[in-house]
């Protein structure tokens, strides 16, 4: 956590985080108050901003896919031709003109690497992803309170808990999830009819990919474009040949590390928690849920045994 009075350091600490230089004045500058928390995963950059005072703010241009939202506070913004309340959550596709005036606010943003952005839509379509479109993205929008409600949890988990931060499957599995988010209410891309070419080729390259990489933090995007199929597609076959999805069958690839994990035991200062949030699963109690299901018996019966 970041926190100054003095305007140019906040300034420059903006610019560093979002990669291109930020203008930044307050008046009055006696109550000027910043603080920023930061989080980031590859090609992802989240940030929770809160300003004390009247600030007026703005760039030329991010090189990121910027989302942001100011859930407190008074705040306007102006990105382009549109322009509008921060109360809402508004995009900024790269190389276009932001200018925001704000007081007493707290901002959640979130910068997204264009090449990221385009390999998730890569996964829910099956084919590559066109130009970015950057005229009147904010005036078509929907479903505005799903991107409101995904910074809150990206601040609350990645930002907030340095737990949950510093396991990669499971800032993986936020990432790709807000993604999914941004680009469903949003017109960004051009989202084309997925594709449904879902062979047993398909299947067994995706099933391969899984086993190769369980340890590491893939996401369903990243098994959709291995496999050569569209996500929807995917889930459809998985649910013809095996009664399942492909995101239960990763998750089972991951049970069955963590058992074998428990019952190696991995030294006295192993926890179970620890071995479970490694492999992606961070809620303790659906994970001991699971772990019964499938082993019946509790994670450490496992661990003790």
């Amino acid at each position: 956590m970041e926190r100054t009075t003095d305007i140019e350091e906040a300034r420059r600490s903006m610019g560093d985080v979002y990669r291109t230089p930020m203008a930044l004045t307050a008046d009055p500058t006696r109550d000027f108050r910043f603080e920023m928390a930061l989080a980031s995963e590859g090609g992802f950059a989240a940030a929770a901003l809160r300003f004390g005072a009247a600030c007026r703010s703005g760039t030329n241009s991010f090189p990121d896919v910027m989302v942001a939202h100011a859930p407190s506070g008074r705040h306007r913004w102006r990105v382009g031709n549109e322009s509008g309340q921060g109360s809402v959550p508004f995009i900024v596709p790269p190389d276009r003109e932001m200018r925001v005036e704000f007081s007493s606010s707290h901002i959640r943003t979130v910068g997204i690497d264009p090449a990221l952005l385009r390999h998730v839509a890569h996964s829910v379509t099956g084919v590559e992803a066109g130009a970015f479109r950057l005229d009147g993205v904010n005036t078509d929008a929907r479903h505005h309170s799903l991107v409101a409600e995904a910074l809150r949890y990206v601040e609350a988990t990645l930002v907030g808990n340095p737990a949950l931060r510093d396991t990669p499957l499971v800032r993986a599995q936020i990432v790709h999830q807000t993604i999914i988010a941004i680009l469903t209410a949003y017109p960004i891309l051009p989202m084309s009819t997925p594709r449904s070419d879902t062979t047993p080729r398909a299947v067994r390259r995706a099933i391969a990919f899984m086993e190769e990489h369980a340890r590491e933090p893939i996401t369903m995007a990243d098994v959709a474009v291995a496999a050569g199929v569209s996500t929807r597609a995917l889930q459809s076959a998985f649910q013809r040949q095996f009664e399942t999805t492909p995101s239960h069958y990763l998750r089972r690839l991951r049970l069955r590390a963590v058992h074998a994990e428990l019952r190696e035991g991995f030294g006295p200062k192993s926890s179970v928690r620890e071995i479970a949030q490694r492999w992606g699963f961070v809620h303790a109690g659906r994970f001991a849920r699971l772990y019964a299901e499938e082993y019946g018996e509790r994670p450490s019966d496992t661990l003790r045994r």
